[in-house]
């Protein structure tokens, strides 16, 4: 995997440099910690489907975005943004213009709205964690199948390189 990660999230390019990889290893914790238990309920409507039933599925996956809704609260958000987000390691470039870092001062050019955001999280995660994360599931027979699924059922949301 690519050193850096280019993708574009309407008319911006976004570069995604690595944490180095003790930050990484503190970022997963803090991540397991927080993160994950309010997302539980939701990958496990996500990952858990039997397929016995459309409504009885729409119903999980509401009340799993409610119970992360519930965990997860707008300051919690907020935190996580500017963790991840770092200047230093996430540059963006608009159509004629020089790429800059992604400061605080510029987070107003940068989104068009709140889900470019969040979308731009999800890709620093992945590129911090998928690989080394996959690689270490793989080493446990039944994720192997779950992973593959998963990818293979994801679909691209962004336009990325």
């Amino acid at each position: 995997m690519s050193a850096v990660k280019q993708i574009t999230l309407g008319t911006t390019i976004f570069r995604i440099s690595r944490f180095d990889p003790f930050r990484q290893l503190k970022l997963l914790g803090d991540l397991q910690k927080e993160v994950l238990p309010a997302a539980g309920s939701l990958l496990a409507s996500v990952l858990g489907g039997d397929g016995g039933g459309q409504a009885r599925d729409e119903a999980a996956m509401m009340s799993a975005f409610r119970d992360l809704s519930a965990k997860l609260g707008g300051d919690a958000l907020a935190n996580w943004a500017e963790r991840l987000i770092d200047p230093e390691l996430v540059s963006f470039e608009l159509d004629g213009r020089e790429p800059q870092k992604l400061t605080s001062a510029h987070r107003g050019l940068a989104f068009a709205d709140y889900a470019e955001i969040l979308e731009l999280l999800f890709h620093i995660l992945e590129h911090n964690f998928a690989g080394p994360l996959a690689r270490w599931a793989g080493r446990f027979g039944p994720a192997r199948a779950k992973l593959a699924s998963l990818s293979a059922a994801s679909p691209q949301a962004s336009n990325e390189s």
